[in-house]
């Protein structure tokens, strides 16, 4: 896989997340795999028990790539990536436990709060790789530049100064970020679903229970139980959204104040 346009990793450091231009939009394997995940997604969609899931009201699902993480990862780790992958995060990857995992966005749905993906210091890296171009319009991540620099509770960063960056990707891009740069999901303002996989790359050190591949392409619940108390919790996120966020804040002083 040919990287073109390295990034330094300065960079890296610094914002938190680099972008990689690859050949992979021209690589006849990834997209032959690229139209059997999506006649497999199409699949996964028609299943009725989705309106049940967690994330379902969001709009925002998770993912298990199932049969074709395996091939997915041979496609994007490759000996360049590797040693890059390396160089930036100044770990060997054979350091790392993997999670096969992704991202869906159904049309028209979408937003979230700002946040991080767990603790501060439980390191961990997200590579993801666009199986389709990525615009203002199906739903890009966002993030804040430069804003793992730093421990932060909810309203600390609610009311810090903040580099805010809509992630546009192009088919066979791929995206390295830290887990704890504030990032939120936006709205799908298409008709389509969009999709993101990634690899969740988890130090053995934190022995974390890594989710199995499944023996199919799998549409995970997201954010919210599949429970009553969840679909309530889920249901005051998306339908109070503006109250929802003056109360975590609330919530993140109360708590802040507590610790001290």
């Amino acid at each position: 896989m040919f990287l073109r346009k390295k990034i330094k990793k300065n960079f890296f450091d610094t914002n938190g997340f680099v972008l990689l231009d690859t050949s992979l939009g021209d690589n006849h394997l990834f997209s032959s795999l690229i139209t059997d995940i999506e006649k497999s997604l199409s699949l996964a969609l028609e299943n009725p028990n989705l309106k049940k899931f967690g994330g379902y009201l969001m709009g925002n699902f998770g993912i298990n790539q199932g049969p074709f993480a395996k091939k997915l990862y041979s496609l994007v780790f490759k000996d360049e990536f590797i040693k890059y992958f390396e160089e930036i995060t100044l770990k060997k990857l054979d350091s790392f436990d993997i999670n096969y995992g992704g991202n869906l966005v159904l049309p028209k749905k979408g937003v979230q709060h700002f946040h991080t993906d767990g603790k501060y210091e439980n390191e961990m890296y997200m590579v993801s790789i666009a199986t389709e171009d990525i615009t203002l319009e199906n739903g890009p991540t966002e993030i804040c530049a430069g804003s793992h620099l730093k421990s932060m509770s909810f309203h600390e960063f609610f009311f810090s100064k903040k580099d805010k960056k809509k992630l546009l990707m192009n088919k066979g891009q791929i995206l390295i970020r830290k887990h704890n740069l504030w990032h939120r999901g936006t709205v799908n303002f298409s008709n389509k679903q969009r999709l993101l996989l990634s690899f969740v790359m988890i130090p053995k050190w934190r022995n974390t229970n890594i989710e199995p591949i499944s023996s199919e392409f799998e549409i995970l619940p997201n954010f919210f139980k599949s429970s009553l108390m969840g679909r309530i919790q889920e249901f005051l996120y998306v339908r109070l959204f503006s109250i929802h966020t003056v109360l975590k804040i609330f919530k993140s002083i109360l708590l802040s104040q507590n610790k001290n």
